[in-house]
């Protein structure tokens, strides 16, 4: 394997790292019995991204406030990044030497 070929995987590697511990978040509204989904900033999987700093006032009003990861945008990430070093890859290859005489 050559070294680019290499630093491609390695690169490749964190990315996809990044993506799934770097996620986009959903936030949910649910306003007496209607969901309203609205998309969140990124943020760490660990720390849901909160659009709302008034959560108190909300609730007490009725209004139910959901933050959920966003799955359909990590696995197009995942994908997008997955094809963009495959082709990166598939061009490193060297092509097979023939031999002359064959």
């Amino acid at each position: 394997m050559r070294k680019i070929q290499k630093v491609i995987i390695t690169v490749y590697g964190l990315l996809v790292a990044v993506a799934c511990i770097y996620v986009p978040w959903i936030t949910m509204w649910s306003i007496e019995g209607a969901g309203i989904p609205m998309s969140s900033k990124y943020s760490l999987l660990w720390q849901p991204a909160l659009m709302v700093d008034y959560m108190d006032t909300l609730q007490n009003n009725g209004v139910t406030v959901t933050t959920v990861i966003d799955f359909k945008r990590v696995i197009l990430e995942l994908i997008v990044i997955t094809v963009v070093f495959a082709i990166l890859f598939v061009l490193t290859l060297r092509p097979k030497k023939v031999l002359p005489g064959s």
